[in-house]
């Protein structure tokens, strides 16, 4: 566990970091004095500044790292790594765009490859000094694929470089879908000497509250119900999302609110038969409406296939069958033990009062007979269309 003094936490703190004391409290005790985090043995406080540093840098938002890029803000050196590539491509983009001036990029900023590039060949590159430039910048592109990671004298070069960075060189690793070896020396100094950004995948509960926060900083406003069924239909392909909003930001008139009707007409995801209007239907044991929207699917195979509309419902049941389980069913409460929005509170405690327990049970062996048989197994005859519309039948009776 790693301790500092409540001054030094809550300096942090005010530029964005967030820390928990010993005693679980959040996001900082005033009863103790010092705050903690991690599982590691206490270390004294005078020892402990990197550390700090380390993780109150992986912990950064990567808006606030682009607003620090933006204002003329940079690091020597820059770690993204992660699983999600969006973010590790946002925050290299705003420094190749902010850097270097675009008229002397030919002569300042250089452009690598993990797999092309040897350390030898990187710090000759880091080492130069920029010509009729305050600076130059440096991108190695695919660093999960650099061999150096695996060699130890190639480490010791790096650790070596962000150790004693040159001052006029910005650096930068875009190390995707997989997480930087922390126990490397050369990725704690390049923490300590510069900037170690860890960009993790938006969960599939949080979504659609990311969606609303960009959609807000495009000046813009979302219906709770449009953010899901952009979630729902898009999935965590951030880009892609991007891509979709950018498209109504454009379309629709400045500080307009996107609803369902928006999405249908611009994007092309109906805002009646969808899966996340077959779910509330459901949920509300609507047959009527139910099956509508499943004859629609039928009609629509290859917008509406099985294989994607079943792990959904899975998900939806779940949520159900961890409703049940609540002991306090407060919509904020509920909320935060389902992890979905507040609004889907209600729908849940509806579907719950609709499928007792030994229902919901019963509805995930259909559910999983129907995802088995939309992949082949067993399955010779039936129809995607047919299967579907029997899977909504055993659940719905």
């Amino acid at each position: 566990m790693i301790s500092f003094r409540l001054s030094e936490a809550r300096q942090l703190a005010a530029k964005g970091g967030r820390f928990s004391c010993g005693r679980r409290c959040s996001p900082i005790c005033t009863q103790a004095g010092f705050v903690s985090f991690g599982i590691r043995p206490k270390i004294p406080v005078v020892a402990f500044s990197a550390a700090i540093r380390f993780h109150y840098l992986r912990a950064m938002p990567h808006r606030q790292i682009i607003r620090d890029v933006h204002s003329g803000s940079f690091r020597s050196v820059y770690l993204l790594h992660g699983e999600e590539p969006f973010f590790i491509d946002e925050i290299a983009k705003a420094l190749e765009d902010v850097v270097v001036e675009e008229s002397m990029r030919d002569f300042n900023q250089t452009i690598v490859y993990g797999r092309d590039t040897t350390v030898d060949q990187l710090l000759e590159a880091a080492r130069r000094f920029p010509m009729m430039a305050d600076r130059q910048l440096v991108v190695m592109r695919e660093a999960q694929d650099w061999p150096a990671w695996k060699r130890a004298s190639d480490m010791v070069k790096l650790e070596a470089y962000a150790q004693s960075p040159v001052a006029t060189t910005v650096l930068v690793f875009c190390f995707k879908n997989k997480k930087a070896d922390g126990r490397l020396k050369a990725v704690k100094a390049i923490s300590k000497a510069g900037l170690l950004f860890l960009s993790e995948k938006v969960r599939d509960y949080k979504l659609p509250e990311w969606i609303s926060n960009q959609v807000q900083e495009k000046g813009m406003r979302i219906s709770g119900q449009a953010a899901q069924i952009l979630s729902e239909y898009l999935g965590n392909d951030l880009r892609k999302v991007m891509n979709e909003l950018e498209k109504l930001r454009i379309v629709l008139p400045e500080g307009a609110e996107i609803e369902p009707e928006h999405i249908e007409q611009h994007i092309g995801i109906s805002k009646d038969f969808n899966v996340f209007e077959l779910q509330r239907a459901i949920g509300a044991k609507d047959l009527s409406r139910a099956n509508r929207i499943v004859d629609y699917f039928a009609s629509n195979p290859k917008d509406h296939p099985v294989a994607m509309v079943m792990p959904v419902m899975g998900s939806f049941f779940s949520k159900v069958y961890a409703y049940h389980g609540l002991k306090d069913r407060a919509p904020a409460a509920a909320a935060k033990a389902l992890r979905c929005a507040p609004f889907a509170v209600k729908q849940y405690g509806e579907a719950a009062r609709n499928y007792p327990l030994e229902k919901v049970g019963r509805v995930f062996g259909y559910l999983r007979e129907a995802d088995r048989k939309a992949k082949g197994q067993g399955n010779a005859t039936v129809s995607d269309a047919l299967l579907l519309k029997e899977t909504m039948f055993k659940i719905l009776h």
